[in-house]
């Protein structure tokens, strides 16, 4: 495993393991990304994002949360705390996944992603009335987007 000296490097490397599906080798050198920069958002994020394609989602768990306190910023927050809603989701833990989709704020492209969990955690809680508030929510942001989400989970649950 290489070693490197600044971020981007380990940045450019694990980007191109996931792309290519490499997720041991990813979190391989996540891990190796977390001891040089322990403090760094970025590092933590990694390493939970490759254990979660590894599904060792304890360690998913712990390192999202890692990069979720270590977060500046909303988007920052918001890219963590997906990850770490969808590893708490894995570990059957749906009052603790619903709770950090509540704060998450954000414009990224996520925005979507994040009402559409909201969706899922509150079913999962059976929580009938906030699954409609969300999914109205997420009708109101992109119709299309929410029928089509609505038909992939009827496909997959029904």
């Amino acid at each position: 495993m290489p070693e490197f000296d600044s971020k981007e490097p380990y940045v450019k490397q694990l980007m191109l393991y996931f792309q290519n599906g490499s997720y041991q080798k990813a979190f391989s050198l996540s891990k190796e990304f977390v001891k040089k920069f322990p403090k760094d958002t970025l590092s933590h994020f990694f390493l939970g994002r490759s254990a979660f394609w590894l599904n060792d989602f304890q360690t998913a768990k712990d390192e999202s949360l890692k990069a979720f306190n270590l977060s500046e910023g909303e988007d920052e927050m918001a890219v963590a705390g997906i990850l770490l809603a969808c590893s708490y989701f894995q570990l059957k833990e749906y009052q603790q996944g619903k709770e950090v989709l509540a704060l998450l704020r954000t414009e990224l492209p996520q925005k979507e992603d994040i009402q559409k969990l909201r969706f899922v955690f509150s079913l999962a809680l059976n929580d009938e009335a906030a699954a409609m508030r969300h999914l109205e929510l997420l009708y109101t942001t992109n119709r299309k987007a929410t029928s089509d989400f609505i038909v992939q989970f009827l496909e997959r649950y029904a």
